[in-house]
């Protein structure tokens, strides 16, 4: 060998050996057929706490660095120290000759930190992904709890929100009943796996096996109840075999109170273990608190519901007692003057018809529709024979008719109507220019009622036979109102009227 060739290969040698020595990754050279170590750097005897004479002709099993040997050698992934600590190992294998011999080379480093962190990686990411599943179900069924109009619904589209989020396999809620046995009853589940909810037996009572679960523990106790696993919990056997066949593993129950009473639970079960951490739990306690909260604002509602239907109720037999009493007085003056009965009954559908047309609200209405019927109850203070004259009447005898507008407000001015029926009657013959009668009102002196009300007895008087005169006729009357738009009469009032008749083929009211 040349002494050039020679040079070469020491220098080699020892650029080898430095790496060999320093490397900062564990070196094993290892016999390729016996498997006994022929070497081992630094680095590795540091690793494993040996000395080179320790390990020197031994295979890594018969210095008990391998945990289990089979599996070890199948995977080589872990090692143990001298000591006995066990770390995690990444080994890169190369085979080659050395002066002949067939050995392989090892490089061995340690994985432990890095595998660690990747562990919590995965630890964090499966955190995170809980919460993730927690906090879709949670926003879902908020959106339930706001659009919810009854109890039964609140309850179902909760679950419904819930369950739709993989891992949650089935939601209920549980509502306490005070019978004899403290029945847990099912108000609303959903869930691939809602089968389990059906036919279960639930109690909140401590002296039966069926309140020992998550959900008696925790209507009794007012507090959140969570099994990681129901395959080894013991409070759970129960149902163990029930729920194994739906595949739940681990469960949770949050309290749901009304006015400081626990009065049922939320129940939400999932099919892997451990899947409701800390920030879930509080997620679904909130939640648990918005179903409370929902189920005593829709009782609050439909209680305000029912308040409101028994006054409006009452308002109506009101109402009806009102109609019958005015119908009465209306009547009273229909016997004395039998000329003029059915008068007002016939204005007070003409002016509601007017009211309609320029669409007015109800309440509105009905107080015109009131006003009408008793507008001339003044005239009961009006001798009869004047009332049924045949023939016309002097200009003394008009002024004491005229006197029936005075006579009806005081007649109805005391009796507590919400409408303005008292002044309806005293203003419904004054006129827009002041001419009309008993105080020479003008413009907005009048009431709106009392000027709907002048255009219909207009109408009505013109249209009937009196004791002194004929019929004029219904064209003749909507030519008397439509001359005095604007003068006499509203013109808003007039225009209604006039489309009433003319456009909408209105017939006057026969009485």
């Amino acid at each position: 060998m040349s002494p050039d060739l020679i040079a070469n290969l020491t220098a080699s040698e020892l650029r080898y050996r430095r790496l060999f020595e320093t490397a900062q990754d564990g070196i094993l050279i290892i016999d390729f057929l016996s498997g006994k170590i022929q070497d081992a750097n630094p680095f590795l005897l540091g690793l494993l706490g040996y000395s080179k004479d320790e390990v020197l002709g031994k295979a890594l099993w018969e210095i008990g660095a391998m945990i289990d040997k089979a599996p070890a050698i199948a995977a080589f992934s872990t090692l143990k120290t001298k000591q006995g600590q066990i770390i995690n190992v990444e080994i890169v294998s190369n085979a080659y000759d050395v002066e002949g011999t067939r050995v392989i080379q090892c490089n061995i480093r340690d994985i432990t930190a890095r595998q660690q962190a990747e562990c919590d990686l995965l630890v964090v990411q499966n955190q995170s992904d809980k919460r993730n599943w927690a906090v879709s179900a949670y926003g879902q069924a908020a959106m339930a709890l706001f659009h919810a109009e009854t109890k039964n619904d609140l309850i179902q589209n909760v679950c419904n929100a819930i369950a739709d989020q993989d891992p949650y396999i089935v939601a209920w809620v549980g509502l306490a009943e005070h019978d004899v046995n403290k029945t847990v009853r099912v108000a609303g589940a959903a869930g691939s796996a809602k089968g389990y909810t059906e036919g279960i037996t639930v109690s909140w009572s401590a002296e039966t096996p069926y309140g020992l679960g998550p959900t008696g523990h925790c209507i009794r106790s007012g507090k959140t109840i969570v099994i990681s696993d129901t395959l080894t919990n013991a409070d759970f056997q129960t149902w163990i075999e029930h729920a194994t066949h739906y595949g739940i593993r681990c469960c949770i129950a949050t309290p749901i109170t009304r006015d400081a009473e626990t009065i049922g639970a939320l129940m939400v079960y999932a099919k892997i273990p451990n899947a409701f951490i800390e920030s879930e739990v509080h997620l679904f306690e909130n939640l648990a608190e918005e179903i409370g909260y929902g189920l005593r604002a829709i009782a609050h509602r439909q209680q305000l519901k029912d308040e409101i239907k028994a006054r409006e109720a009452i308002q109506s037999q009101l109402y009806d007692s009102l109609d019958s009493t005015i119908e009465a007085m209306s009547k009273t003056l229909e016997f004395r003057d039998p000329y003029t009965a059915g008068h007002q009954n016939r204005v007070a559908d003409i002016a509601t018809a007017i009211g309609v047309e320029m669409g007015l609200d109800e309440d509105k209405l009905r107080g015109i529709h009131l006003g009408c019927l008793v507008h001339d109850i003044g005239k009961v203070s009006i001798p009869s024979e004047l009332l049924t004259k045949p023939t016309h009447l002097t200009d003394l005898e008009l002024q004491m008719i005229r006197l029936h507008a005075e006579a009806s407000f005081d007649i109805l001015k005391n009796i507590p109507f919400t409408w303005p029926i008292a002044e309806m009657a005293h203003q419904h013959h004054e006129r827009l220019d002041g001419s009309g009668y008993p105080r020479g009102l003008k413009a907005d002196e009048i009431i709106f009622e009392a000027r709907i009300l002048a255009v219909a007895d207009t109408i009505d008087a013109m249209s009937s036979h009196r004791p002194y005169r004929a019929a004029i006729g219904l064209d003749a009357a909507l030519k008397v109102i439509e001359a005095g738009r604007g003068t006499l009469f509203d013109e808003t009032i007039v225009d209604a009227c006039l489309r009433l008749f003319k456009e909408q083929n209105y017939q006057l009211p026969i009485a």
